[in-house]
């Protein structure tokens, strides 16, 4: 009876196995690709070896088939055949003990999400044990071992072994990379690119092998790009046989497509955990370089790009999606920076962490300054991929880019990237569109022209602004948080994608984040979790918005005041949200970020309001007065220059209380304020003017700053006796 449990557990354990791992082909599968004579020679006479259970003969043969063509998916399957047929002959000869190995076994080849080893010398030893003279059994124990331990980071070893002649370590690395299934892609396709042939078709054995979509570009550009016709063919049957009929189609478009969704996804290729690493080949060798989280997305995309760009230079495509890329990178490291910094002048984060990114500006400036060797067309086209793929930082950027390209160039150069931008629906772009728009010098016969002064109008008011990431699924509950959040003086910025706005979140500084209790794909709790473990977050004030039917339930789940988690009720009254809770959480928040935008609408209308220009400044008059009491000169500069040139008599008070404020207000700003009240004034005469005009005026004479004696005698000139 003891004997018979044994062998039904074996039994068991053996069925369990084969299912779990699924990697077991059915004895009547066929292959499409036509296969070699030579190897269908070696194919047939290591099934006639199988069939009469001589399994050590026929799998020596099925290698020998491989080896002659590694790309052979029959060939490839039979090794595995052979190899699980040997396996489960030694459960079943074993004993009791067989049955623990086996069950950690398949604890083993159940690969948890969590962090890879890089030891480079565990690494390495593990490879020696492996591609030595292991039993099967320990073999397969160790591989799964070393995939749950270090995962892709295997690859460098298993890749040096594709290129050695010896027929057994390039079967037992083709097996091994195989089993790392779709972590091993990407670091495969940078392999088509080595000079070894033997690690060439090792690759592109393996990625047909796995069959994931996201290799059908790069085996195209290997096709395309190689001189070599078995290399080609090998190429293209692998493409065939992931994607039927992909061989026909062009590589470049396969790979600007793939650079673009790589550019916009970061759950692309992520089976387990994907470590910020960036693949490279070396000749024949696999590395990987170590790389910012914030940057990966572009990087990555970066890859097919440059492979689509050497088969068509001038692609127009691939141009413009590398500019928006670089963009930003730029606008993420320039953020990025930014909230480090102000974390370090609090104590949240570490020196190391600003000094560690202030050592790359001179190479984040070239990054940027990349886009400006684009051609005004390539940069309008950045603009139209950054505004459809939602990206406004990089749009931005690239619209500031195209006023340099563009100044004073006349309105029927005006790009439809701009024209579109005039209306997007983030208060960022449309500013610098407006902006762009008017150190064009747009004039009459620009078509658009009266979204332009709005918009900057608009913008003068951004400075006392807060800007919110908001994470709702449900539209309707988008909408309602942002009206909420609206009457609080707070931007909201929807992302429907509850990873999409977890990248978002830690890549760009935003005031607060609110998200709703029922995110979708990934749950509220680790959405927290996430936001909480990355720096860049760590003390951004989180609002989760909950139902009264779950109100309580999340309350007790999620609500942790101390760590700036805070439940709110979506019935929740707009005063009684501000008041009570905002208010207090934004008070000591930094408007730097609304501040630039004010600064950028202000010196936009200033350049609008010169003589010559076709633009009705009549609707941002009251606007630039309520900016001259933002606390920031880089705003309230622009803003006396633009009432200088439109002299509205009701801006005067405003002005007199900047010069009033006597040494609490900078030299520079008292002197433009001065200059703006003598034009405002001008030719009125002294008992005309109200006497607290003339009082400052007359203060600024006995200051003792020459800056200020020269402005004030200007200002008396202007007004005259």
């Amino acid at each position: 009876m003891k004997h018979r449990n044994r062998w039904g557990l074996n039994w068991i354990l053996v069925v369990t196995f084969v299912a779990v791992l699924g990697f077991v082909p059915s004895f009547t599968e066929t292959v499409e690709a036509q296969v070699r004579p030579d190897v269908r020679i070696l194919l047939d006479e290591g099934i006639n070896l199988f069939q009469q259970g001589k399994l050590g003969e026929a799998r020596q043969s099925f290698e020998r088939a491989l080896l002659l063509d590694i790309t052979s998916e029959e060939a490839l399957n039979w090794v595995d055949k052979v190899g699980y047929g040997e396996l489960i002959r030694v459960i079943r000869t074993g004993d009791d003990t067989l049955s623990g190995q086996m069950g950690t076994l398949l604890r083993l080849t159940s690969l948890e999400t969590k962090r890879r080893s890089m030891d480079e010398s565990a690494i390495n030893d593990v490879l020696d044990t492996y591609f030595g003279d292991e039993d099967l059994l320990e073999r397969t124990k160790l591989l799964y071992r070393a995939i749950s331990d270090h995962g892709v980071y295997l690859l460098p070893g298993l890749v040096e072994r594709l290129g050695q002649p010896e027929q057994k370590l390039r079967v037992l690395a083709i097996q091994a990379i195989t089993r790392i299934s779709d972590d091993a892609v990407l670091p495969l396709c940078r392999c088509l690119h080595a000079s070894e042939q033997g690690v060439v078709m090792g690759a592109v054995g393996a990625l047909q092998k796995i069959g994931h979509p996201a290799a059908v570009p790069s085996l195209r550009w290997l096709a395309q790009s190689t001189g070599d016709p078995l290399v080609k063919a090998a190429a293209n049957n692998a493409a065939d046989g992931i994607l039927p009929g992909s061989s026909s189609r062009e590589a470049y478009g396969l790979l600007t497509d793939q650079a673009h969704a790589f550019s916009t996804d970061g759950g692309m290729l992520v089976r387990t955990y994907h470590d910020p690493v960036v693949w490279q080949v070396d000749g024949g060798s696999l590395n990987w370089t170590a790389v910012e989280g914030w940057e990966l997305n572009e990087l990555r995309a970066e890859q097919f790009l440059l492979d689509a760009l050497s088969l068509k230079p001038g692609g127009d495509a691939a141009l413009a999606l590398h500019a928006c890329n670089q963009m930003a990178r730029w606008s993420e490291y320039r953020d990025v920076t930014a909230v480090i910094s102000n974390q370090v002048d609090a104590g949240d984060a570490d020196e190391s962490q600003i000094s560690n990114l202030r050592g790359r500006e001179l190479e984040m400036e070239k990054v940027r300054a990349s886009a400006f060797a684009m051609s005004p067309a390539v940069v309008d086209a950045a603009v139209e991929v950054a505004l459809t793929d939602r990206r406004p930082q990089a749009a931005i950027e690239l619209i500031d880019t195209l006023s340099y390209f563009n100044k004073d160039s006349g309105s029927s150069d005006v790009p439809a990237s701009v024209v579109r931008a005039l209306a997007y629906d983030h208060r960022g772009v449309r500013f610098s569109a407006a902006s762009c728009v008017a150190h064009m010098g747009g004039g009459t016969g620009f078509q658009n022209s009266d979204k332009v002064v709005p918009n900057l109008t608009e913008g003068l008011a951004e400075a006392s602004r807060k800007v919110a990431l908001t994470i709702f699924p449900n539209q309707d509950d988008a909408l309602r948080v942002g009206a909420l959040l609206a009457r609080a003086n707070i931007e909201p910025f929807n992302d429907e994608d509850p990873l999409r706005g977890l990248e978002r979140a830690v890549s760009f500084p935003k005031h607060l984040i609110a998200i709703s209790s029922d995110t979708g794909a990934m749950p509220a709790a680790e959405l927290i979790s996430r936001l909480r473990k990355d720096y860049r977050t760590s003390r951004t004030p989180i609002l989760v918005f909950a139902s009264d039917d779950n109100f309580t339930q999340a309350l007790q789940v999620y609500g942790d005041e101390e760590t700036g988690v805070f439940v709110v009720n979506r019935s929740i009254d707009a005063l009684r949200l501000r008041n009570d809770l905002l208010v207090g959480l934004l008070a000591d928040s930094d408007a730097s970020v609304g501040q630039s935008v004010a600064e950028k609408a202000a010196v936009a209308l200033e350049v609008m309001a010169s003589p010559g220009r076709a633009f009705d400044l009549n609707g941002c008059v009251s606007g630039a007065i309520r900016a001259l009491d933002d606390p920031s000169d880089a705003v309230r500069i622009p803003c006396c220059q633009l009432l200088a040139k439109l002299a509205p008599l009701g801006a005067s008070d405003a002005l007199v209380r900047i010069v009033a404020e006597g040494d609490a207000a900078s030299v520079d700003l008292r002197y433009a304020a001065l200059l703006a009240l003598g034009n405002i004034h001008r030719g009125a005469g002294t008992s005309q003017v109200a006497p607290s005009v003339m009082e400052v005026i007359n203060s600024a004479m006995d200051t003792g700053e020459v800056a200020l004696i020269q402005a004030a005698s200007r200002a008396s000139g202007l007004i005259g006796n």
